[in-house]
């Protein structure tokens, strides 16, 4: 009766939102500490081991909240990585269905989780946003993201929303790990009680955990 009561409570947790997220197998868990939960783009052969795979229905914007759904549902088996495998259509090609996919859950060694170094991803969860690099000027669309990659010789400057807009110079470094930013349009927000009012912005750049950003880089559209 209690192990009933529990399937049910973990069921009805994932239909908190307009999304359903289970994790429909269970293959083994690996006991680990690791913190971290990579997207792989490549589905792994022989050194990563296969623990489960965990199915989402629905679609939802907040994407913050599916990723903490799937986060707990991977740790609970010891994932520390995955790996989404479009489903094919009725003419064989793989195309992505944000309404349904699936994510196949691993446990990697992290030295083995390919990197790249010198490489920015601006991710736009928003409407389209128009950004500037190095002064030429592009419209991302909404929920997409750019990859940029970065030169010794060459800064580049990235801008979004102009006079109160924000800023960012970037330059490429030996051993620099990836970056990734949320941009994002008009902002209104209050200060803190000891600096009191009302701070407007007519753009943000945020920057974002790994984990979080390498979800929304697989579910997003490469733009």
């Amino acid at each position: 009766m209690k192990k009933i009561l529990h399937i049910y409570i973990v069921l009805y947790s994932s239909f908190c939102f307009s999304q359903n997220i289970f994790l429909t197998e269970a293959k083994e868990i690996h006991a680990n500490n690791d913190k971290f939960l990579y997207a792989l783009t490549e589905e792994p052969k022989t050194d990563a081991q296969y623990l489960g795979k965990i199915e989402v229905s629905g679609f939802s914007n907040e994407d913050a909240a599916v990723f903490s759904e799937i986060y707990k549902k991977a740790k609970s088996i010891g994932g520390n990585s995955y790996f989404m495998k479009p489903a094919e259509n009725i003419e064989g090609n793989s195309t992505f269905n944000p309404h349904h996919y699936t994510l196949y859950i691993y446990y990697k060694e992290k030295q083995t989780i390919p990197q790249k170094e010198n490489t920015v991803y601006l991710i736009n969860p928003e409407k389209e946003i128009e950004v500037r690099i190095n002064n030429k000027k592009i419209k991302l669309p909404q929920r997409s993201f750019l990859q940029l990659d970065l030169s010794q010789q060459e800064i580049t400057d990235i801008s979004v929303g102009k006079f109160l807009g924000s800023r960012i110079k970037l330059q490429a470094k030996n051993n620099q790990p990836e970056q990734y930013f949320q941009i994002s349009g008009k902002k209104i927000s209050t200060n803190s009680p000891a600096s009191p009012g009302i701070n407007y912005k007519t753009g943000d750049i945020m920057a974002l955990e790994k984990s979080f950003a390498e979800f929304l880089l697989t579910i997003y559209q490469k733009f």
